[in-house]
């Protein structure tokens, strides 16, 4: 009960204050990152539209190699064509376009392959991409996992652990989840994640997609402290609530409200946790939730070490790999100056 008052609470907060406080911290992208970001390369997926676009294009255009993670490769194609073209010879777009569905686990280890051949350090992940099936019944994915689960945190947690060594390779890299306040909302039941599993409770998309975003966000947090315990500190990891945003998650049209922000709203606190000098100050164990651009509060089950040791575990072995080992192992496997 307790649970869901503070998730009402958190949500209410958001519809009510939301708009005022960003209009008054925040008047335009450009104010959050620097000038040029030559020589940094970027995964951004899902960025052909939302806040992944708006992500994308600001950072392609302060000087950042972008590489477009997204399943509409055509669609993609031409929207970086278009911003080479808006950039009028006024400067040199690098932007690349990689074939992605996080429906398809075999999909992410391509793209992770694909990516590992170029030899390149990643600089910034965003796992921006995500689904909301709204009023839906359960779906399942090809590879038997519940369709939230595997969009908004197996495939993008898959994603994340084999281009680790690539951000290894890097000076200081970050990983930025896009979350949500709807993390509230969610449970952890790793036991209902896969096919014939007994449901313990009525389905429900809305429990269903901030499940998935909590499992997201306390996996990301596992991740951080044993990369710390491990002396590997060069990766910052944090998860951003960009806020309530009109968005096309929904399957039948876009999500609107008057007290929404627009996407380019949104891909503010993305930037901001992207490229933002003051992030790193604002850490724990090279961990950090925000939310409006500064430090949010988080649901009180990923405060508990062992409930995101929990889903630390469960995740890799759904994904066939040691959840005691497989950090040491590919960082054992790699020299990384």
């Amino acid at each position: 009960m307790m649970m869901m008052v503070k998730a009402i609470w958190e949500t209410a907060k958001e519809i009510t204050l939301q708009r005022i406080i960003m209009s008054y911290q925040l008047r335009s992208a450009a104010l959050l990152i620097p000038n040029r970001l030559d020589g940094l390369c970027v995964i951004v997926t899902g960025s052909t539209n939302g806040i992944g676009y708006h992500t994308a294009r600001e950072l392609a255009f302060a000087g950042a190699c972008v590489i477009m993670a997204c399943r509409r490769v055509d669609a993609a194609k031409k929207i970086a064509e278009r911003w080479k073209e808006d950039a009028n010879n006024s400067k040199t777009l690098h932007v690349e376009v990689m074939e992605l569905d996080l429906l398809s686990l075999s999909s992410v280890r391509q793209f992770a392959a694909q990516w590992d051949q170029s030899g390149k350090p990643l600089h910034i992940l965003i796992n921006n991409a995500g689904i909301l099936l709204l009023g839906e019944p359960t779906q399942f994915s090809e590879d038997g996992l519940e369709k939230h689960i595997q969009v908004n945190h197996i495939a993008a947690s898959l994603l994340t652990l084999l281009l680790l060594p690539s951000m290894l390779k890097a000076n200081s890299a970050r990983i930025v989840n896009v979350n949500s306040v709807g993390h509230h909302w969610g449970v952890v039941e790793p036991e209902s994640w896969k096919v014939g599993a007994k449901e313990e409770r009525k389905f429900s998309s809305i429990t269903s997609y901030g499940s998935s975003k909590l499992a997201q966000l306390m996996f990301l947090k596992a991740l951080s402290t044993k990369l710390v315990s491990m002396a590997k500190t060069s990766v910052l990891c944090v998860a951003v609530h960009p806020g309530i945003v009109e968005s096309n998650l929904l399957s039948d049209g876009r999500m609107r409200g008057f007290w929404m922000l627009d996407p380019s709203e949104g891909a503010r606190n993305v930037l901001f946790c992207s490229v933002g000098a003051d992030v790193p100050r604002n850490t724990t164990e090279n961990f950090a939730y925000c939310s409006q651009c500064k430090p949010g509060r988080m649901s009180g089950l990923a405060d508990d070490p062992k409930e995101c040791l929990r889903v630390w575990d469960e995740t890799l072995r759904i994904l066939g790999l040691s959840p005691n080992d497989y950090l040491s192992e590919i960082i054992a496997s790699r020299s990384f100056s």
